[in-house]
């Protein structure tokens, strides 16, 4: 995206903030760090500003981020209020199906804004702000200057998990100069890093724990090892006592074999349904990959579905990655 236009794009986006006050803010389903801070951080400034603000997600707040729940509420579609309101911004939401259920809400809006740093993001709001970024908790930041919102030390928190979860903890190549100076002035604001990377990288259930060794025992390697798959069935869950959400970094473990270029993870969801994600090192796509499993998302981080057997999913998956090689 051009300078220009990401700048008027974002400027008719503060005009609508400025001219509004009743506001919904829309979260991804299966909800990540990056949906999650940017989210509530939007909502923190929103009612710093006098607005009337819910934050809602189609799902609940991850476990390892139950410490945010001090600083906001975030609903659940059951629980958010049934009716139209005068705004519904989309945050880190890269297609309207991945808002489930809270898409319906979304619609009935006559005013919608989409924020969001996927490649894929088809900009499906009146006015959209789509720039490939490390994360968009980088967008809101800059939005929130636009509108000329104090950094509190909450806010500061918000922001730093939505960044730092996206770029891996600064290590993927999505850590732009921009995001490491954000994170400076995100501290120097009074983030709380310990208490943030405790919480989101140094803590881990038994039954998380335990996943991790069953991903690796359904290990499987192609192509000469430059493809990883690993997969966790239902069954798995029930087993050994861990949600699904446990599985969010299970993938990162296929992708750190040093042969690997392409690594795949599939979660059944349901008989015969996995949710699958892609990430790559180097050279592949992924997002081209994803776009054939019903996904979207980075180059080199992405998610798709499958439905079909567990072998006949893993077999398509190999030889589809193959090609990307």
């Amino acid at each position: 995206m051009r300078l220009r236009q990401r700048t008027e794009n974002m400027q008719e986006i503060e005009k609508k903030i400025r001219n509004e006050q009743d506001f919904l803010i829309l979260g991804h389903i299966s909800p990540d760090g990056d949906t999650i801070g940017s989210g509530m951080a939007l909502l923190l400034a929103l009612q710093g500003l006098g607005k009337s603000a819910i934050f809602a997600v189609d799902g609940k707040l991850p476990e390892k981020m139950a410490f945010l729940s001090d600083y906001a509420k975030v609903y659940s579609f059951a629980e958010v209020p049934k009716r139209q309101y005068g705004c519904v911004i989309a945050v880190d939401v890269s297609d309207r199906e991945r808002m489930g259920k809270c898409q319906a809400l979304f619609d009935a809006s006559p005013n919608t804004i989409v924020i969001d740093h996927h490649g894929t993001n088809p900009g499906f709001g009146g006015s959209n702000h789509i720039e490939t970024v490390g994360a968009t908790g980088l967008l809101i930041y800059r939005l929130l200057q636009q509108l000329q919102v104090p950094l509190t030390k909450q806010v500061a928190d918000l922001l730093y998990l939505a960044i730092c979860t996206d770029t891996g903890n600064f290590s993927y190549s999505n850590t732009e100069a921009e995001i490491l100076h954000m994170a400076a002035e995100l501290r120097e604001a009074g983030a709380d890093i310990p208490l943030i990377i405790e919480n989101i990288y140094k803590a881990r259930s038994l039954g998380a724990t335990r996943l991790i060794g069953r991903s690796l025992e359904h290990l499987i390697l192609a192509e000469e090892g430059k493809i990883a798959l690993s997969y966790i069935l239902q069954e798995d869950f029930r087993e050994l006592g861990a949600l699904v959400e446990d599985t969010e970094e299970l993938i990162n473990y296929t992708r750190e074999i040093k042969s690997v270029e392409i690594a795949i993870f599939l979660r059944q969801s349901e008989e015969e349904q996995f949710k699958i994600s892609f990430r790559s090192k180097n050279y592949a796509d992924v997002a081209a990959l994803a776009s054939e499993f019903e996904g979207g998302g980075h180059v080199h981080a992405s998610g798709g579905k499958i439905q079909a057997p567990l072998q006949v999913a893993i077999a398509r998956l190999l030889e589809a990655a193959a090609k990307k090689l």
